[in-house]
């Protein structure tokens, strides 16, 4: 009876131990799951498409895609095609004199993160922005509009400091972003236009590169200001330490609190409880596809997206926690792979119970 009873605990002990190894083999680090993530989005020769629902390549999700896979030493499958079809791209672009300034700003990421010579196009990229330049300060989105807005602002100054041209007039600009602060803290598209998180975020940076953040009209209203979209209610499980992206939103967002945070950190840094907005970022990550998504309102279903992941690197990053993407994930990505693998060690744990019990009864 001692003996039978031996025999079980051990077929019982070999079950356990089977059942529990397999999610620890097959467990996956986070960035692991980032990565095939991306290539899963990838169309080869093209670049890369914002999901892995979607129809075509996004110009800002193969810069962001790009960016994040070089960080781990990786790279598109065929680079060669891929700078091909970029360089045309944007040549495609002036040619037809149809220039988009933020798809000028993504091309231009892509092919500088490919490290990809486009020389025989800077000085036609510089005439085009400069050209958006206004005399009253600020930039515009083309070089036809006379309308400056503070998001052409920040793409036209990126693009500058991608073909590491100087900025001209700086303080005129400086003076034009700081009279589209309003009485809220915050700073709205132009002078007559309501404060928004995007924009305040844009006016922050863009002072902080033009001159210096302390400029701001009023920094401790414009903290104020931000911190106010910061979710600090512990018992909202769904958004604590995210920032929402306006505040009648019911979700914080990924986006969103890149910016926020962002911001705050060029201001003060130790305003930021970067320990719950890391936990939050890593909350968000999806490993049915890998990638990171946002909980969207009305359907339990997330969708992961690339330009999502994107702003949860950069997040991360911001607070020196990407370390925190090497971390293993134990979590089973259920397939028929893994279904036969279970089967089989259930299928040998009760072949041995019947060996062991024939060997007992002769």
């Amino acid at each position: 009876m001692k003996s039978k009873f031996r025999y079980f605990t051990i077929l019982f002990l070999v079950f356990f131990f089977t059942l529990n190894i397999i999610p620890i083999v097959l467990g996956k680090t986070r960035n692991a799951y980032l990565i095939d993530f991306l290539f899963s989005t990838e169309i080869e020769g093209e670049g890369f498409k914002n999901g892995i629902e979607g129809e075509g390549p996004s110009n800002e999700a193969t810069a962001y895609a790009l960016e994040i896979l070089d960080y781990y030493g990786r790279t598109a499958h065929d680079v060669t095609d891929l700078e091909t079809y970029l360089e045309t791209e944007l040549e495609t672009m002036f040619d037809d004199d149809e220039i988009v300034l933020y798809e000028l700003y993504y091309l231009l990421k892509s092919l500088n993160v490919l490290d990809f010579n486009y020389s025989s196009l800077k000085n036609r990229i510089h005439q085009f922005i400069n050209g958006t330049e206004q005399i009253g300060g600020g930039f515009s989105f083309s070089n036809t509009s006379t309308l400056a807005s503070m998001s052409s602002t920040y793409f036209v100054v990126q693009v500058f400091n991608l073909i590491e041209e100087s900025i001209p007039n700086k303080t005129v600009h400086r003076d034009w972003i700081i009279l589209c602060n309003n009485s809220d803290g915050g700073y709205g598209g132009n002078r007559s236009l309501s404060s928004t998180l995007l924009t305040t975020y844009y006016a922050v940076y863009l002072l902080d590169v033009l001159s210096s953040f302390n400029d701001l009209a009023d920094i401790n209203l414009t903290s104020t200001y931000l911190n106010s979209f910061y979710i600090q209610n512990p018992s909202d499980t769904n958004n604590f330490g995210g920032c929402k992206p306006d505040l009648t939103a019911n979700y914080a967002l990924i986006s969103s609190t890149y910016h926020c945070v962002s911001a705050i950190y060029i201001i003060n840094e130790s305003m930021l409880n970067s320990g719950q907005t890391t936990k939050w970022i890593l909350s968000r990550q999806y490993f049915q596809d890998g990638g990171f998504a946002d909980i969207t309102e009305g359907t339990s279903q997330r969708i992961s997206s690339v330009i999502s992941s994107y702003y949860a690197f950069e997040t991360l990053d911001l607070f020196g926690s990407l370390g925190k993407l090497s971390a293993a994930v134990f979590m089973v990505e259920f397939d028929y792979w893994i279904l036969i693998i279970i089967l089989g060690s259930i299928g040998l744990v009760a072949a041995i119970g019947v060996i062991l019990w024939r060997r007992r009864r002769i």
